[in-house]
C-alpha cells in the first residue's frame, strides 16, 4: 500500500475508460484543465495503451489499472497494468479498481446490459449501483472506491464507503465525458464531477 500521510490535504483527479488508441485518438484538451493543481491521478481502467498516460505525469504522480477485454476494439484494456491499487492518502485507503466482473459472466453481463441499454430498458445507474454494491463487499475496509467500467458518474455512500465513478473520457451515445475531482483531509471525502467538452477531432470514426 502506498501512502501520501495522514496529515496531508490532498486533491485526487479521478478518470477512467479513455479508451486511446482504439477509441480516442488523444486525450481531450479539457482534460488537463481540469487535472490542475491535482496531488495525484487515478485512473480507473481501460486506458487502453498504458503509454496515454504519459502526457498526465507531467501534471501529477499517476496510478492506473487495467481495464477489460474488448472483442470489438482487440484490446487487453492495458493488461500490463495492475488489477488493483491500494493506496493510502491523506488517511483514507483508498481503493482503484476498474469494477469489471472477470471471466466469461462478466463478458456476458456486459453484453446484456449494453443490448438493454440500446432498446431503452436500462440506465447506466443500475449497473452503477450493482458494481458499488459487489465492490463495497469486497473492500470492506476502503474508505474510498475508484471504480469505471459504466461510461456513467456515480457516488454513493455504502456505510462508511465512499463509492466513486468518474464515468467516461470517451464519450459514448449515452454519455458525455466527464471526470472528477476528489477531496481528501480534513471532513468527510468530498468529490466533484466535471464535464469535459467534446473534442470531435480526437474521436475514433
Amino acid at each position: 500500500m502506498l501512502n501520501y500521510g495522514p496529515m496531508f490535504t490532498l486533491t485526487a483527479g479521478l478518470l477512467s475508460d479513455t479508451h486511446i488508441p482504439h477509441r480516442l485518438k488523444r486525450l481531450p484538451p479539457g482534460l488537463f484543465d481540469a487535472l490542475a493543481g491535482c496531488d495525484v491521478i487515478l485512473h480507473a481502467g481501460d486506458v487502453d495503451d498504458p503509454v496515454a498516460l504519459e502526457p498526465l505525469r507531467a501534471i501529477a504522480p499517476v496510478y492506473a489499472v487495467r481495464g477489460n477485454f474488448h472483442v470489438l476494439d482487440l484490446s487487453d484494456g492495458g493488461a500490463a497494468l495492475p488489477a488493483t491499487v491500494e493506496l493510502e492518502l491523506a488517511g483514507a485507503r483508498v481503493v482503484l479498481v476498474h469494477g469489471h466482473q472477470p471471466g466469461p459472466i462478466g463478458f456476458w453481463l456486459k453484453g446484456l446490459h449494453l443490448a438493454m441499454l440500446k432498446l431503452g430498458l436500462m440506465d447506466n445507474g443500475a449497473l452503477n449501483r450493482r458494481t458499488a454494491r459487489r465492490l463495497a463487499r469486497l473492500y470492506p475496509q476502503a474508505d474510498v472506491i475508484v471504480f469505471g467500467h459504466v461510461h456513467h458518474p456515480h457516488l454513493e455512500w455504502i456505510g462508511e464507503t465512499l463509492l466513486v465513478n468518474p464515468g467516461a473520457v470517451c464519450p459514448s451515445p449515452w454519455n458525455r465525458p466527464t471526470i472528477a475531482r476528489l477531496s481528501l483531509g480534513a471532513g468527510r471525502p468530498a468529490v466533484e464531477v466535471l464535464t469535459l467538452a467534446l473534442d470531435s477531432g480526437a474521436v475514433r470514426r
